[in-house]
Parts: C-alpha cells; structure tokens; sequence
C-alpha cells in the first residue's frame, strides 16, 4: 500500500500578502511586491479610482487589461500596475508538487460563471477647437467638436448629449460612434453627456443611474459634465481621460433576465390583445356592429334619394 503524501509545508516567503495562502499564478509589481493575479486584480477592482487626466485632443484611448491596470499597490500604496511571471510559477509548481495543484482546484472552483465580473473601461470626453471668421451679423467665432471617445464601443448602447438650451435640437443622441456634435458658437458652457451601456452591463460607480424607459434596475447610466475648453494646447481644446469599472451580468443574471423580458414581452402582448377586444365591443360586438351600421347606411341612403325626389 502507497504510503500517503505528507502535507507540504509552505514558506513565508512564498505566501501572498493579500490572501495569505501560497501564490498561485504570480504576478509582480512595479514596486517589486508578488501576490497572486487575482488578488491583484481585486485589489485593482475596490482600489482604482476614476480620476481625470487632461491631454491634448488629439490622443486616443486605450485599453486596458486586469495584468496592466494601473492600481495603488496592497503593500504600499504608491500606483504601479503588475505583469505575469511566469519564472516564479514554474518553480513553486516545481517547489510543491501539491500544495500548488490544490491552490489550482481552489481557484477554478472559486470562478463562479453565475456571478458578474467587474472590468475595466477607459473613457475620454472632451473638445477639439479653432478660430474661424464669423459671417456677417454673427457673433460665433469658435468652432469646436465635442466628443467621446470609449476604449470600448461594444459595449456602449449610446450617447445621449445636452447641449446649451439655445441650440437646436439641444440633445442629441448618438446610438452608434462617433458620439460626437460639432457646433459653432461665441462663448464656452458646459455640457451634461449621459453613456448608456448594452443590456447586460452596468457602471460600478455612486453616480450611475437607470436608463429611463428600459425596464430593468441596472445602472447602466453614467452622467459626466465637460466645460467647453478653446485655450488648452494652444487653442486646440483638450480632454480628461478617467478609468471606469463597468460590471458584466453572470450567466444566472443573464437567465433571469431573459426570462423576465419574456414574461413582459407576454404580458404586453395580452393588453395589446384586450385592447383590441375593447375596441370590437365599442364598435357594436365585431360583425354583427358591422352590419348593424350597414343597415343603417343603406337607410339612410334611401332616404335621401327619396329627398332627392
């Protein structure tokens, strides 16, 4: 009989400081601190912030992933982001030929498909600008274009843009990229854009609202304020550029709410149905209504070609 296995006994040194257990999947940090990458990419999660950067107009967004998400470090705060290494994983699975394999199983069963993930989305909102000659009687001599920019656009069901109430039309609402407006204009003011995300996703954050008219509760709204800006860059304009958590539903969630949309899409369709009914019956019980006002019809066609006599 195989004797059985002792428990291997794991180093201090080969501990993760966030979860304390044997590091699985290592990543390292800028700063030179190792922890597993989906400690790190929790961390990444509750830590990161939705601070605006401003750049020229010009720049693009970019995408970001869990292994390069800029996050303030568990261990000591300064901001760094964290790449695989793939070295260390190589000699602990070598070093606890056990140990490493359990903290594998522990992982998988740990990804729940059921439940949402949280990702990463950088999003840039700003305004190009320049001079133009203004015509004759017109006062309008800044040209800018509002825009904005997502690291991901599928996931973005639209834009909505609030413009100065003398515009017209002041909203605007843009369903497919570029989500931009270009106006000409005397002065600067500031302009409210709602982002809307697809069903199925949600803005982790306080400011995040419902979409009016959807039928769902997920805030899948964010409201973002941008001042028009014409003397950045030498006049240019410019743009803040923020990373934001967006939420994907889970399997279960997705269930759920397929199956509600069901039940409102039949229960919408019996209303569409009795109101259809109430309709025949106001018109005299369907046909016989129909040939009642016939009757009625040839009536009084008779009688006026009696008049007519």
């Amino acid at each position: 009989m195989d004797a059985k296995p002792k428990d291997e006994i794991v180093s201090d040194d080969d501990l993760c400081p966030v979860c304390h257990l044997l590091l699985y999947n290592p990543v390292t940090t800028r700063c030179n601190h190792t922890l597993c990458a989906t400690c790190m990419a929790h961390w990444a999660d509750v830590s990161m912030t939705s601070q605006m950067t401003i750049l020229a107009p010009s720049s693009s967004p970019s995408m970001f992933s869990g292994a390069d998400t800029e996050a303030r470090c568990p261990m000591c705060r300064t901001p760094t982001n964290a790449t695989q290494n793939p070295d260390l994983a190589a000699q602990l699975q070598q070093k606890y030929p056990i140990a490493y394999p359990a903290r594998a199983a522990e992982e998988t069963t740990e990804d729940d498909p059921n439940s949402g993930t949280i990702e990463t989305l950088t999003l840039c909102i700003g305004n190009s600008h320049k001079l133009v000659s203004p015509g004759p009687d017109s006062h309008n001599m800044h040209e800018w274009t509002f825009f904005v920019r997502p690291s991901r656009r599928d996931i973005i069901s639209g834009v909505e843009i609030q413009l100065h109430p003398t515009f017209r039309p002041p909203t605007i609402y843009c369903k497919s990229a570029p989500y931009e407006v270009r106006r000409k204009g005397w002065g600067y003011f500031t302009i409210t854009v709602s982002v809307d995300l697809k069903k199925g996703w949600s803005w982790v954050s306080e400011d995040a609202e419902e979409v009016p008219f959807r039928g769902d509760d997920a805030k899948a709204r964010l409201l973002l304020d941008w001042t028009l800006d014409f003397a950045g860059h030498e006049g240019k304009g410019s743009m803040g550029r923020c990373r934001l958590k967006v939420r994907k539903e889970g399997d279960g969630e997705r269930r759920e709410r397929e199956e509600e949309d069901r039940v409102n899409d039949g229960r919408w369709e019996v209303e569409m149905v009795n109101d259809d009914e109430g309709e025949e019956e106001e018109n005299g019980d369907g046909e016989e209504g129909e040939e009642e006002e016939e009757e009625e019809e040839e009536m009084f066609e008779g009688t006026s070609d009696v008049s007519d006599e």
